[in-house]
């Protein structure tokens, strides 16, 4: 919703696009450091409790920010940045939640359809905000998108969510830390992490396809049809993909995403710069990104492991890791428009997905073969 709406909105508060974009990258900035907050959501309460709770405090900030008058600028990003500072932690008690009651064979299916319900939910609501600025009151807009915020997140009262033993808080906070510790001393945790921190996935093309347009020979209103596709393939790709990750290993499922998302964008790179090429060629790379996002949260969810004192904790490391090749992609994928044009963007980023993908493929191959041959020789010295 953020992506779609807030800079249309903020322009219509008459609001200049160079406020826009500092206003856009302070609401941003929690994404990376939620890290620091985000452990409250494993402290007291049920963590459907804490999704219930932080969405209604992120709607009324998102709503009071929208009603207010083109003056208060200072006021408004405020209000935006709180929004943001309170909804970030939600992704953190949700993977605490799923460490809870979702068994480690639907992992994947979750991954796909939480990320389906993230995209797709986001860009409805964000479509339904652009038409209520252009036909209802700043007071019904506000309304709405903050009952469109809050409203989803009471869905987890259907949850059966186990209630967590009542500790003295200091014993609470010593066992949180413990459970990181384990948790931190496990190779494979650091193999996802560097996973995690690599471009798969990134998806940072689809940050610039309405910029590259003009490259493609494309209409305003074929950038409109773009934006609504994406809204349709991109959760289409994270429910196939999650679907995948529960039949086969999503160590494996990981880096292949990625080689797919490199040989969509080979694909626009190799054809002819059309509106048709721009048009299909975004449909499948938003596909391409929708498998490799829920990839990332099926192997997320598995690394979590069970429930613990730490859960949220646990999943906000993976999710912080995530955001951070996002940032850099963007920034090579411009370099590469600077100085060789569109084909040099779409280059950069292929290589970036493909390059990495074949490497980590080797990595796991070597690490199961290894694996292999110590459970054979174990078999046979026993």
């Amino acid at each position: 919703m953020v992506a779609v709406a807030l800079p249309y909105l903020l322009r219509s508060h008459g609001i200049t696009v160079e406020h826009i974009a500092s206003i856009g990258a302070l609401v941003q900035a929690p994404s990376i450091w939620y890290l620091l907050w985000a452990p409250v959501v494993d402290v007291r309460f049920r963590r459907r409790t804490w999704v219930m709770a932080l969405a209604v405090a992120s709607a009324v900030c998102a709503a009071l920010a929208i009603g207010r008058n083109t003056a208060a600028i200072g006021s408004l990003t405020a209000f935006l940045v709180a929004s943001s500072v309170f909804n970030q932690p939600i992704s953190s008690a949700l993977g605490g939640l799923v460490a809870s009651v979702v068994p480690d064979d639907q992992r994947g299916r979750t991954g796909g359809w939480s990320q389906a319900g993230i995209v797709g939910g986001g860009v409805i609501a964000g479509g339904l905000a652009v038409w209520l600025a252009d036909n209802a009151s700043p007071a019904i807009t506000a309304l709405v998108v903050g009952v469109l915020i809050a409203a989803p997140a009471f869905a987890v009262l259907a949850i059966d969510e186990p209630s967590s033993p009542r500790t003295e808080l200091r014993s609470h906070l010593a066992s949180m830390r413990r459970s990181i510790t384990t948790m931190l001393k496990q190779r494979e945790v650091w193999l996802g992490l560097v996973f995690f921190l690599s471009p798969i996935g990134a998806g940072a093309l689809m940050n610039l396809f309405s910029a590259v347009a003009i490259d493609f020979h494309a209409s305003s209103n074929m950038v409109v049809l773009v934006v609504a596709l994406a809204g349709i393939v991109m959760p289409l790709g994270a429910l196939v993909g999650g679907s995948i990750c529960d039949r086969f290993d999503r160590w494996r499922v990981y880096p292949v995403a990625g080689i797919l998302a490199a040989l969509s964008a080979c694909a626009m790179l190799f054809a002819p710069p059309s509106p048709l090429t721009y048009v299909a060629g975004a449909a499948g790379y938003a596909f391409t990104i929708g498998i490799c996002y829920a990839a990332f949260m099926s192997l997320a969810f598995q690394l979590v492991g069970s429930a613990s004192a730490a859960s949220g904790t646990r999943f906000t490391l993976f999710m912080a890791a995530v955001n951070v090749p996002v940032v850099y992609m963007l920034r090579l994928d411009g370099i590469g428009h600077q100085r060789w044009g569109v084909r040099g963007m779409l280059a950069v980023d292929a290589m970036s997905n493909g390059l990495f993908g074949i490497l980590f493929l080797v990595i796991v191959w070597i690490m199961r073969s290894r694996y292999a041959r110590r459970s054979t020789s174990a078999r046979w010295a026993g």
